[in-house]
């Protein structure tokens, strides 16, 4: 959220109104657009998968930030926890920046400084949506960004936290959303965006388009009636693409 806003402070309840959520959800929405995100979707909570094998490549190919940083596995929260802390929520805002032009992330040459950028702005976003949400009574509202909080806000070897040291970002600095083991890319297809993979040596040429992703969970104690129809209840929204995830 941008210092020189003043935000919400709503009286915390135990039930929502659906036309509140609703209503919330949607300000929420153009929120993150007016921060600078290209896309943004609400979706269930419950399409949030949370995979062992995503946690698992922060180790396979070995991530350099790997055990250097407080939020970064071996350490951050466990896959058993983010699973029943994911299923205890109800929906949740995904957004993407779209990054132009995508070789400022498939261009090795210009990747390292580039990311750094998109990064942050990614994490700006993730927190000051939080931030509102709070702001608005959803108390529990929790984001996670894209990237190594040590590589993106710090850029330290090694996290200061670790070393008995003060976090200079703790409203920021989170755990990434694939060292917590969810599996984006899994997720944005499944909203319809398009992603493609892009390693060290591919081709930039060969990637039309790059992403930097964030998330934010919502809980509320009452869902809305509406078209949709979710675990928890309800909500008036979008079509989601026909496909299955199996």
């Amino acid at each position: 959220m941008p210092k020189d806003r003043c935000g919400p402070s709503r009286k915390i309840s135990l039930q929502t109104p659906g036309d509140v959520l609703k209503r919330d959800l949607e300000i929420l929405k153009q929120e993150a657009f007016e921060m600078g995100a290209s896309m943004v979707e609400i979706i269930p909570a419950e399409w949030v998968e949370i995979d062992e094998r995503v946690r698992l490549k922060c180790s396979v190919p070995l991530c350099p930030y790997y055990d250097n940083n407080l939020y970064c596995p071996p350490r951050g929260p466990s896959l058993d926890l983010m699973r029943e802390a994911v299923r205890r929520y109800t929906w949740a805002l995904l957004f993407a920046l779209d990054v132009v032009p995508p070789e400022e992330f498939s261009d090795r040459s210009i990747e390292r400084q580039a990311i750094l950028k998109w990064g942050k702005k990614c994490l700006e976003i993730t927190s000051g949506i939080e931030t509102l949400a709070f702001g608005r009574g959803y108390y529990l509202a929790m984001g996670f960004g894209q990237a190594s909080c040590l590589k993106i806000l710090c850029g330290q070897e090694r996290c200061l936290v670790l070393g008995g040291g003060k976090c200079p970002y703790p409203l920021q600095s989170r755990p990434s959303m694939e060292s917590s083991g969810i599996d984006v890319f899994r997720l944005v297809t499944k909203v319809g965006w398009e992603i493609y993979p892009i390693y060290r040596s591919v081709d930039p040429k060969a990637v039309p388009r790059a992403l930097s992703v964030g998330i934010v969970f919502i809980y509320c104690g009452t869902i809305p009636t509406g078209s949709w129809q979710g675990r928890h209840g309800s909500l008036d929204r979008p079509d989601a693409p026909d496909q299955e995830f199996q």
